[in-house]
């Protein structure tokens, strides 16, 4: 008995020389803590047992400077993250039995020493690791977990569970992990074992690395190999104990926790410069000696310029400043302002009919010279011009004819106008903007399209709204005729009770007649103003009971009847053919949503399509493919009834 009180004696005695920060030796001891970096530096503070610090005592210094905005943080103040200790417990069979209970007693009496929010795990090993406990700060899961036996095995890997550990640490974000290792040393392959396991210098690297200390308490026995357990702690910073009495676990154990539990955590912000190696130094007030250790400040990497590139501008700068280019625009503006000045040299003169007229009645339009500004005359001569100069276009007869059913209050020419200055102004804008000739291009083209679209809108919707009156006017002249009107009659009655646009449009046809226009004739100019089938059956009607006669009302109610039969035909046809027209927007829009979207994210990502001539022609392609898809799809859904 004297013998084993004198190994547990030694056993306490090695502990307190062993582990860093010890009562005996009455000095303090700094490693650093995971998570330290640069600037933020972070190192785990180890005081001799019993001390406690107040505010003010920790002095750090970086090579003699002294630093200030040191935060020092307790075990027992510190948060879940700060501080967490793995217990290692060996689970082979050569511990089964009594080493295992006391082992598992000594585990509860480390767990009793836990202060604060200190997380503790816990794991068993034998061929392979077993985590027993995720770390936790709750008491009754560690008690729970330490009252359960292990399963044993043979075969101990004890390396294999070193490393788990690490891993459990850096999932569990933990700023001070602490490893303690209780085994008897023995490493020692199952059977049917060939796989790779790690070893002692694999281990200890890993440990460093990730700023972990190991603690291992051995077991003496015949067959133990605690070399390179002792290693071990020594490349990590920690610390080693070593018994032949398993009676003393619980005492080395319970002594163990209380130096964990008296560590500190101190933290600082480095104020030195990169490519330095730093002594940093630890002095605490009330305690002889300094604590020391050393790190190296990351190097400021500065990138040389290597042999540059010749420079090579893109596709479209040099388009866009080449001289083929400046001539165009130069002859554009030449003749644009050619233009202009032809006009306003060419301009009707004081002889016109309109002013001739404007002495005898009064003229709404006539230009009043006298009161009109010199810009406004100038404005007025430019106008002229372009009608002049395009006067003789299909098209634009075309246009100017359709603006007059649409009734918009702009002429003509000065949407022309205005539309090409919108253009220009795109063009140069966005060129100057997003330097991408492109996107000018893109846009100064979408203009035009943008203005012909709304007119365009509004010329269909002025004819829509008249084929949805037709029906019930129809009804009105077919009453009229049976009280005994004329048809010029009963289209008279039809304008008096008839809406916008249906009653312009009949009052047309009167004034057309009364001008001398047969009536089939004068129809068919409505007819072809609101581009309507329907009332191309009127006109015929029309003609005929002018040659024929006839009972022209019982006509005009068959007419009426086909016209509403084929207007429910149409509403059944769109009904059915929504969800192709949905489609249709959808497929074109959702391609430019999402490019738009991903470049306001991650404009990196679709750089290359602005700055390459592949990626260029890949959008030229992409908007040709949604374009006529479009137009496929409209194609497709568009049926005429």
């Amino acid at each position: 008995m004297s013998r084993l009180r004198l190994l547990g004696v030694l056993a306490l005695t090695t502990l307190a020389a062993a582990v860093p920060a010890s009562a005996a030796g009455g000095r303090i001891h700094v490693t650093e803590a995971g998570g330290s970096g640069f600037p933020g530096r972070a190192y785990v503070l180890t005081l001799p047992k019993g001390m406690q610090l107040k505010p003010g005592q920790v002095h750090v210094t970086e090579n003699g400077n002294s630093v200030d905005g040191v935060t020092v943080v307790p075990v027992a103040q510190a948060h879940p993250e700060d501080f967490g200790v793995m217990l290692l417990v060996d689970a082979s069979t050569s511990m089964e039995g009594q080493p295992e209970q006391a082992a598992y007693a000594a585990a509860r009496a480390f767990a009793g020493q836990r202060a604060g929010h200190e997380q503790v795990g816990i794991m068993t090993y034998n061929l392979t690791p077993t985590l027993t406990l995720p770390f936790t700060t709750e008491q009754a899961r560690i008690d729970e977990a330490l009252a359960k036996q292990p399963t044993f095995a043979y075969g101990t890997h004890i390396y294999d569970a070193v490393i788990e550990s690490l891993r459990r640490f850096h999932a569990a974000h933990i700023k001070v992990g602490t490893v303690v290792v209780l085994s008897d040393g023995q490493e020692q392959r199952g059977h049917n074992d060939v796989a790779k396991h790690e070893t002692e210098a694999s281990a200890a690297a890993a440990a460093r690395a990730a700023h972990v200390r190991v603690f291992a308490v051995g077991l003496r026995s015949r067959l133990s190999r605690l070399d390179t357990l002792k290693q071990l702690t020594r490349d990590t910073g920690g610390g080693y104990v070593e018994t032949t009495s398993i009676k003393k676990l619980a005492s080395i154990y319970n002594e163990l926790g209380s130096q964990l539990a008296s560590e500190y955590l101190v933290r600082y912000q480095s104020l030195a410069g990169p490519g330095k190696q730093i002594t940093v130094r630890v002095r605490v007030d009330g305690v002889n000696g300094l604590a020391s250790t050393a790190y190296a400040t990351p190097k400021l990497t500065v990138a040389t310029a290597g042999p540059r590139a010749p420079y090579r501008p893109a596709f479209s700068n040099r388009l866009w400043s080449s001289v083929l280019t400046m001539t165009l625009v130069g002859l554009a503006a030449a003749i644009l302002v050619g233009t202009g000045a032809a006009a306003v040299v060419s301009g009707p003169r004081q002889g016109t009919v309109r002013r001739r007229m404007a002495e005898f009645v009064s003229v709404p339009t006539v230009v009043r010279d006298a009161n009109a500004r010199p810009t406004a005359q100038l404005t007025a001569s430019m106008l002229k011009g372009t009608d002049k100069l395009l006067r003789g276009n299909t098209r634009w007869q075309k246009f100017k004819w359709e603006l007059g059913i649409a009734e918009v209050s702009l002429p003509a020419e000065q949407i022309a106008v205005l539309t090409a200055l919108g253009s220009i102004v795109a063009l140069v804008s966005l060129k100057y903007l997003f330097h991408s000739l492109l996107v000018a291009l893109a846009a100064a083209f979408i203009i035009p399209l943008v203005v012909r679209s709304q007119l365009r809108r509004g010329l269909v919707k002025r004819r829509n709204l008249f084929a949805e009156q037709l029906p019930d006017n129809l009804n009105v002249l077919a009453s009229a005729l049976r009280a005994g009107h004329s048809f010029i009659g009963a289209l008279s009655v039809v304008v008096n009770d008839a809406a916008e646009p249906s009653k312009s449009e009949f009052q047309r046809v009167i004034a057309d007649e009364q001008l001398g226009v047969p009536i089939d004739e004068a129809l068919h100019v409505v007819v072809e103003r609101m581009d309507s089938r329907e009332l191309e059956q009127v006109s015929l009607v029309a003609a005929l009971q002018r040659e024929t006669g006839g009972n022209t009302a019982e006509v005009l109610d068959r007419v009426t009847e086909t016209i509403r039969e084929r207007f429910e035909l149409r509403r059944t046809v769109k009904t059915l053919t929504a969800q192709g027209r949905m489609s249709r927007w959808v497929l074109t829009a959702l391609p430019i949503a999402l490019f738009l979207v991903i470049t306001a994210v991650n404009p990196g990502y679709m750089k290359i399509l602005y700055t390459s001539s592949y990626g260029k022609v890949l959008l030229v392609l992409g908007a040709i493919c949604i374009t006529a898809g479009s137009f496929v799809i409209k194609r497709i859904v568009n049926i005429k009834v």
